[in-house]
């Protein structure tokens, strides 16, 4: 039998030894957290300014390591004016946390203490503060937030790549997954289902040209290709309102290693240049993607076309404070990801060509954390979307050109809503159909090409148009 002592041991040993649990604390990075506060002012000065009030708030948690996080908090009050706090926080048991955010270093600094309670996705706090080198005023209340998925603005105090991320971005990856896919369905078409391509005897080559054959020099066909665009948007939503354009560069190559596929790489360029209307700031962007391709035939008249992506955006910007005729700058980076799959239907009539697609796409864009040069730190932020899309266009080959008009019907099944604390709400709808117009051209010697034009239709206060030129050369 052991003796006491022996028990004694034997728990220091398992005390010892046993495995250390470390807690565990929900994740409130996850969204932005939106409500209201309720306190009241006193011993300001001068002493009409004490008395109660009520501010509308929004906060963003990031940066979650454990118990601790950053915070970054904004609040609204009744006259309007606008106010960006940040700090840090942490977590005192699983459901009680403690934080403290002040306003930018400087002569006037507001400075909160914030003990709170997280219940499923709702917090309910109280707080104390304080003023140093302003009006004095000590203030105290409690007040409530919920998380929302949507990208919640302050539009007078946020940066533009906050709202320009979430609100061009569905457009500018379409832009570009549109750009790929459509040339690699063109290409397939061409190649494959009896326009002016021909392929055959391991080589690709226009009809009654004589073509590369296996034995040359060039044992596998390819083909390259470039095009430039121009884009012209504009939001004209008070609270969200921005306008701009961009150029763009997308090419690629791709080659026939197997037969009947196409297999390639597309590179692209975007320079951007938007006045942000609704801070009183203007952003500049400069966009490099990278996206492999593939596409390959099913059948007579069916193909199918995969497309995956990265780019990196780089933001260079500024926003006007309210007060007066200060700017302040911040140069973030954004990391976009994004994949896409089409099914592609072809059909000849005589000189009448009708093709149909049907395709998916998801997207998404991260925007790194950043602070601006007044010392304001912007949390990072996720935008994703999906999208189901459904297109038909009609084309009549003469000669050696084909006019054509097709109409593409998109709708996000997935989708990042934005929300302002002030102004009108956006609508945050969910689909549009795109109109596009224009010429391809084909020659002998190898050289096709096509000049196109695009209108987006029903996107509440968005307008988008687009003019683009495509060549591609094949050996």
């Amino acid at each position: 039998m052991f003796k006491p002592n022996h028990w004694f041991l034997l728990f220091l040993i398992f005390l010892v030894t046993s495995p250390v649990v470390h807690a565990t604390y929900p994740d409130i990075t996850s969204g932005t957290w939106v409500g209201s506060v309720s306190g009241t002012d006193s011993s300001c000065t001068p002493g009409t300014l004490d008395g109660p009030f009520t501010d509308q708030v929004s906060v963003i948690f990031s940066g979650q390591s454990g118990s601790s996080f950053n915070v970054s908090l904004t609040s609204t009050e009744s006259d309007g004016s606008v106010t960006t706090m940040t700090g840090t926080g942490i977590f005192t048991s699983q459901t009680s946390l403690n934080f403290t955010v002040a306003d930018p270093p400087g002569p006037d600094v507001d400075t909160v203490n914030i003990a709170a309670t997280l219940v499923n996705n709702t917090i309910t706090f109280t707080f104390t503060g304080a003023n140093v080198g302003g009006d004095g005023c000590i203030f105290n209340g409690s007040g409530s937030i919920q998380l929302t998925s949507a990208t919640v603005i302050a539009p007078a105090v946020t940066p533009g790549s906050t709202v320009t991320d979430a609100a061009l971005f569905n457009t500018q990856i379409q832009g570009t997954i549109f750009g790929v896919s459509s040339h690699v369905s063109a290409a397939l078409s061409g190649l494959f289902f009896g326009g002016p391509f021909v392929l055959g005897d391991n080589q690709f080559k226009i009809k009654g040209a004589t073509g590369l054959n296996a034995g040359d020099d060039v044992a596998i066909p390819y083909g390259v290709w470039g095009s430039y665009s121009y884009t012209a948007y504009e939001n004209d939503l008070s609270s969200t309102a921005f306008d701009g354009a961009s150029h763009g560069f997308l090419g690629g190559i791709d080659f026939g290693f197997w037969e009947n596929t196409i297999l390639g790489i597309a590179f692209g360029y975007d320079k951007g240049d938007i006045d942000t209307t609704f801070n009183r700031g203007n952003q500049e962007t400069d966009t490099y993607t990278i996206a492999p391709y593939f596409g390959a035939l099913l059948t007579d008249s069916l193909s199918v076309d995969f497309t995956v992506g990265y780019s990196k955006v780089e933001y260079d910007q500024f926003r006007i404070l309210t007060t007066g005729t200060t700017r302040i700058t911040s140069s973030p980076n954004s990391d976009r990801m994004f994949g896409a799959f089409n099914l592609n239907g072809i059909t000849f009539y005589d000189n009448w060509i009708i093709g149909t697609r049907v395709g998916a796409s998801y997207a998404s864009s991260t925007l790194d954390s950043f602070t601006e040069s007044d010392g304001t730190v912007v949390a990072n932020s996720r935008t994703k979307v999906g999208t189901l899309s459904l297109a038909g266009d009609v084309a009549y080959s003469f000669k050696n050109y084909e006019p054509f008009v097709s109409l593409s019907y998109q709708n996000d099944f997935a989708l990042r809503e934005i929300s302002v604390t002030t102004g009108p709400q956006p609508s945050n709808d969910n689909d549009d159909i795109l109109m596009m117009t224009g010429v391809r051209y084909f020659n002998k010697n190898g050289i096709t090409g096509n000049i196109e034009y695009s209108k987006r239709f029903l996107r509440d206060d968005f307008n988008e148009d687009r003019i683009s030129l495509t060549i591609r050369a094949d050996f």
